[in-house]
């Protein structure tokens, strides 16, 4: 972990926090010569820097965090999380009908639930991803690109926002080849180990390293107070959330050689609660969007 400062009053880049290679905060001033604080995540998904007096003080609050309930159609941050909610809403119907109403949906329904699911998941997560990288902190203010050309991939973005979105979206995408392959019907162990626990387990872990990353992207906003900051409570659900999937694919190990789980409820059990988890998170991020300035008084040290 490393972090630097610069100053230079004459020019627009004023200091920056890192996180080893990231810059996560970026200190500079704008075309009316304020001094502004512009954080990764903040950034990432298009809300206002913060304007700060002489002092690192924020000087100027616009608006607070009144509603539970957003509706911005308009935004693409608003979009990827109304399509996490679905998703997480198809992975927590698929759950609740597997453990309590096997007797009334087959298998194949329960498992095509998931696979919807998926779908919208790889929706939101590929938002997120786009949405990093068009939104990339390490571009200085005073070094501006042309905003008209909208960027579909790249690569070598110095944001943690970038990793933990790139991390995501391809673990959706080994969720979607998982659900698709216990929906479409396998017929051996092997199969089964291969195409049903093995992009379970590994679109897991990626999903951990995402919300790894997706902590990292928040370590230094001094903004953010625990238990009490709308983007405090997003990337802790989705902690927990992705704990709960790592589990779930534990669980619900497939043995090779004779097709055995190790534990089928346990794995859908931890399925629910992680699903639960990720649909809070992402009805909270559309809650965060409302959140134009923060309330807090708090010193924005760059050290």
């Amino acid at each position: 972990m490393s972090a630097e400062k610069s100053v230079n009053t004459k020019a627009s880049h004023a200091g920056e926090r890192r996180w080893g290679p990231f810059i996560t905060q970026l200190l500079h001033y704008g075309h009316n010569a304020h001094l502004k604080l512009r954080s990764s995540r903040r950034f990432r998904r298009g809300m206002q820097d913060l304007i700060l007096d002489k002092n690192g003080k924020i000087k100027k609050k616009v608006g607070e965090l009144s509603l539970l309930f957003s509706i911005r159609p308009d935004l693409l941050s608003w979009w990827i999380g109304t399509l996490f909610m679905i998703g997480s809403s198809f992975f927590v119907a698929g759950s609740v009908m597997q453990l309590y109403l096997s007797d009334h949906f087959s298998s194949q329904h329960i498992n095509l639930t998931y696979f919807i699911g998926s779908l919208f998941f790889t929706s939101a997560a590929y938002g997120q991803l786009f949405q990093s990288i068009n939104s990339n902190i390490a571009l200085r203010p005073n070094r501006k690109e042309k905003q008209n050309i909208w960027k579909w991939w790249a690569r070598g973005v110095r944001s943690p926002g970038f990793v933990s979105a790139a991390s995501q979206f391809i673990g959706t995408i080994l969720f979607n080849v998982n659900t698709f392959s216990a929906f479409y019907g396998l017929h051996s162990p092997e199969s089964e180990h291969l195409l049903i626990w093995v992009p379970d387990m590994v679109g897991s872990v990626l999903f951990l390293v995402s919300a790894f990353f997706a902590w990292v992207e928040i370590y230094h906003d001094d903004f953010i107070k625990p238990f009490v900051s709308v983007t405090w409570w997003v990337v802790w659900f989705n902690i927990i959330g992705s704990v709960f999937f790592q589990i779930s694919a534990l669980y619900g190990y497939i043995n090779p050689l004779t097709g055995a789980v190790d534990d089928g409820t346990l794995a859908v059990q931890y399925t629910l609660w992680g699903a639960v988890c990720f649909y809070l998170g992402a009805h909270l991020s559309n809650v965060e969007i409302r959140e134009v300035g923060r309330k807090e008084e708090k010193k924005a040290c760059i050290r």
